[in-house]
C-alpha cells in the first residue's frame, strides 16, 4: 500500500537520512527566484534502493516520491507545503546566493535535480545561517564548473560532478538536494539516481554539509 504524501513529508522531515536512503525523491524545482515557495510532494511510481548489505548489487524494490514547484502541481492527491526554494542559475558570472535563515522561515530547502550542475554552500560567519546557490554550465563542462566554483569560493563547499569520491558522474547520474533544519543548524543532503533506467533508482545517499559523507 503506497505511503500517503503527508506521512511522506512528516517522515523525510523528522527521520532524513533513513527516507532519503528508502525512497528515491525526484525534485522539480520552481522556475521563480529564490525565495519561500510553496511546493507539493506525491507518490511517483515504483522504483528501487541499495541493500542495506551489497549495496547496488543487491537493489530492493520501493516507490518513489515527486516533490513539484508550484508551477507543477501533481495532479492526484498531494501534500502542500512551504519551502525554501533555490533557482538554478546559468553559468558561474550569474550565480545568486540565496540566505537558509538559522530561525526563520521553514525548516526545510529544495531545488531542481542537479544533472552536470553544482550547488554551492557557504556557511555565514558567526551564524548558523547558509549562504547556497545551484548553477547550471554554461560555455564549460560539469567537472569545470565545479573546480572553478571552489576555487573561487574558498570557505564555501561545492559538491558537483566529478571522479573524486562523494560526489556523482553528470553522464549518467542525476542528483535530489535536500535541506533539513534541526533547532538553528541546517543539514544538506545528496541523494543521487540513475538517470538512464527510466526508475531514478537510488544509487546512494550522502550527507554533504556540515560533513560529507556517504550515509
Amino acid at each position: 500500500m503506497a505511503i500517503l504524501p503527508a506521512t511522506a513529508f512528516n517522515q523525510l522531515q523528522a527521520n532524513t537520512s533513513t527516507f532519503l536512503k528508502t525512497y528515491p525523491v525526484r525534485i522539480y524545482g520552481d522556475p521563480g527566484a529564490s525565495g519561500i515557495t510553496q511546493y507539493c510532494i506525491g507518490n511517483g511510481g515504483n522504483s528501487y534502493r541499495p541493500g542495506t548489505i551489497l549495496g547496488t548489487h543487491n537493489m530492493h524494490s520501493t516507490e518513489s516520491f515527486h516533490i513539484r514547484g508550484n508551477a507543477f502541481y501533481l495532479a492526484t492527491n498531494p501534500h502542500l507545503f512551504f519551502t525554501h526554494s533555490i533557482h538554478m542559475d546559468v553559468g558561474a558570472a550569474n550565480l545568486g546566493f540565496y540566505r537558509l535563515p538559522s530561525a526563520t522561515g521553514p525548516s526545510m530547502m529544495v531545488t531542481g535535480q542537479l544533472s552536470a550542475c553544482s550547488f554551492v554552500i557557504r556557511p555565514v560567519i558567526g551564524s548558523t545561517a547558509l549562504d547556497v546557490a545551484h548553477v547550471q554550465p554554461a560555455a564549460v563542462n560539469g567537472d569545470t564548473l565545479r573546480n572553478n566554483l571552489a576555487a573561487t569560493y574558498g570557505t564555501a563547499f561545492v559538491y558537483g560532478t566529478s571522479n573524486q569520491r562523494g560526489f556523482y558522474n553528470g553522464a549518467n547520474r542525476t542528483v535530489s538536494v535536500i535541506g533539513i533544519r534541526t533547532g538553528t543548524s541546517w543539514k544538506i543532503y545528496a541523494q543521487k539516481h540513475d538517470r538512464t533506467t527510466g526508475d531514478y533508482r537510488i544509487l546512494s545517499v550522502y550527507e554533504i554539509y556540515p560533513t560529507h559523507q556517504k550515509l
